[in-house]
């Protein structure tokens, strides 16, 4: 082989190692992700396996793979419950975000405004969701309407009020040299103030989804014209005294709740404010 057939080869090798290198990053955030839950897995396998704990009260993770196998073959009622809760969910989110990042804005832009009705925003933030659910119940009726309604609450007021702080935080010099460029006030929003506040808004995102998690379970449980959803077959196993599909109920809504988190908010804040320099990661 020729010195320049050694050279080119030397760079192939090394023009596909940063592909290579991202990959085995990759797997090893995975590893370390999974690692914890194996380890408490396997603990509570032998646990169960050798009568330290009643499989009755806790079973043992292979029992619940063998119930989830049967709620979803078997009796396929599984994916149903998953689908009407991730349904309400994110229309209940959606909603949530689109108002709260408005609502924001505006209190954000006119002091008046803010100052009208921040105490309001005050008082509304310290009131827990589930609060709000046998209001709605009498309200709205007992079906879907009650529960995206207690899922928006659960996370418009987080929103709303990181949005104000993230707009005033944005460096008054950019607003107006920005309309001094003959920005429009919509252009001014989506280049200007949104993307400098971001740093603010994404944390109340994401600890938003968690909040909105708890008004889906609470509303589901609470509404009895509602037949499918994660909360829902919690409820209703407690009447049997299932504890597995109690368990399976929890940990499909925390699954999902990491889902959402990794796939699609943590992407967008790596995507925006780290992009942009405004949040390093450590």
């Amino acid at each position: 082989m020729g010195d320049a057939e050694k050279l080119n080869l030397v760079q192939r090798i090394h023009s596909g190692r940063p592909g290579v290198l991202q990959v085995e990053k990759k797997a090893y955030e995975l590893l370390l992700f999974c690692f914890p839950f194996l380890t408490i897995g396997i603990l509570w396998e032998t646990l169960v396996r050798f009568r330290v704990i009643d499989a009755q009260i806790l079973p043992a993770p292979t029992m619940l793979f063998q119930e989830i196998y049967d709620l979803l073959l078997n009796k396929r009622i599984l994916q149903f419950h998953i689908y009407h809760s991730l349904y309400r969910l994110c229309l209940g989110y959606l909603l949530a975000v689109v108002v709260g990042v408005a609502v924001g804005t505006v209190l954000a832009l006119n002091r008046s405004l803010r100052d009208t009705f921040s105490p309001i925003l005050s008082l509304l933030i310290s009131i827990p969701t589930i609060a709000w659910i046998p209001v709605l119940l009498i309200t709205m009726g007992l079906g879907d309407l009650t529960v995206i309604t207690a899922i928006f609450l659960g996370g418009v007021f987080e929103i709303i009020y990181s949005s104000i702080v993230g707009m005033r935080s944005v460096n008054k010099q950019l607003i107006n040299a920005a309309r001094i460029m003959g920005v429009t006030e919509l252009g001014l929003f989506f280049k200007v103030l949104l993307p400098g506040s971001l740093v603010a808004i994404m944390p109340a995102l994401r600890l938003s989804v968690g909040y909105c998690w708890r008004a889906l379970v609470g509303g589901e449980m609470l509404s009895a014209m509602i037949k499918w959803g994660l909360g829902k077959m919690i409820y209703e196993a407690r009447f049997w005294n299932d504890v597995k599909v109690m368990i399976i109920g929890l940990a499909f809504i925390g699954i999902f709740g990491v889902i959402l988190d990794r796939l699609f908010l943590k992407p967008l804040e790596q995507g925006t404010v780290e992009k942009w320099g405004m949040l390093t990661e450590r």
